[in-house]
């Protein structure tokens, strides 16, 4: 079943989820165990070595569960140069042929998705790698201009709340599942965001390169979920950065207390910055009742 907020109806962040128990069960035990995070990582915080040992440690020492999803792709460029590719892009979104997702399988599951299970587990952290294919995790509808990419349509989370509640960290690279059976490129914004709100997760980071969403030229501390649209539509939101704030205003409206888009520095998690983005008009007090009762009644 597709779930839409409000006027969060979007193709690209569509998004209908599987039942998840994970917070509820752990409420009805008396134990409130801290409600998960989401983090996703990409630019150089993949790319470099040190910083990556950086967020790693800061992952490890925080006391919460925790999901990890990356993307990668530089790391793919790469690997499409070494085979004499030359990569494309169509508005700001990579192009990838289906004869290509091998390599992208090759640089997201083989390459950056051990890499950063590594990390973790240098820092102590119980980190567990995989993609979104994975147990069928999630599910995705392809965006036919794109060629083999999809957007999440269905995220299943039984493997999640597993291995949250065993203390491990799920590392999720970005490559998951068509209808088909066929793997797909996913933005691994959305797919946070798919995620996040199908955990019905406290926060979602979205860390890269970026310090936060600016506007006339200045980041941004705060900017409501109900704003977003007028400022894509003025023009001060563009580029990679519309489909990034659009899928952090649908994991809003679906449960997400809040999402920060911004760089890192070295911080514990709990200190970063960035900017935040917030359901003005739907609280996740109101909205976790509704789809409770949209997936079947918990």
């Amino acid at each position: 079943m597709d779930i839409c907020v409000g006027a969060v109806c979007e193709p690209a962040v569509r998004l209908a989820f599987s039942m998840s128990v994970y917070n509820l069960d752990n409420f009805s035990k008396g134990t409130r165990k801290p409600r998960p995070w989401v983090v996703k990582v990409g630019g150089r915080l993949v790319d470099d070595p040190s910083i990556l040992a950086q967020l790693a440690r800061a992952c490890a020492d925080a006391e919460r569960p925790l999901v990890v999803i990356h993307g990668g792709g530089a790391q793919v460029t790469a690997l499409q140069e070494k085979f004499g590719i030359e990569a494309k892009f169509v508005e700001g979104r990579r192009f990838t042929p289906p004869e290509e997702m091998a390599i992208v399988e090759m640089a997201l599951n083989g390459m950056v998705n051990p890499m950063v299970v590594r990390a973790l587990l240098q820092e102590g952290a119980h980190a567990v790698g995989m993609s979104g294919c994975d147990a069928r995790m999630v599910t995705c509808e392809r965006i036919a201009s794109l060629g083999a990419v999809g957007t999440p349509t269905r995220v299943h989370t039984e493997l999640l709340e597993t291995l949250l509640a065993a203390d491990f960290i799920p590392v999720i690279s970005s490559v998951c599942m068509a209808a088909d059976g066929l793997p797909v490129n996913v933005n691994a914004d959305e797919l946070a965001c798919a995620v996040a709100a199908a955990l019905e997760a406290e926060r979602l980071l979205l860390l890269s390169d970026v310090p936060g969403v600016r506007v006339a030229g200045e980041v941004q501390c705060e900017i409501w979920d109900a704003d977003i649209e007028d400022l894509i539509a003025a023009g001060e939101i563009t580029g990679g950065m519309v489909p990034k704030l659009r899928s952090s205003q649908a994991a809003t409206a679906l449960g997400v207390d809040e999402v920060r888009i911004a760089g890192f520095e070295g911080e514990p998690l709990d200190a970063i910055g960035g900017t935040s983005i917030r359901a003005r008009r739907l609280r996740p007090s109101n909205v976790r009742p509704l789809l409770r009762e949209i997936k079947g009644g918990l």
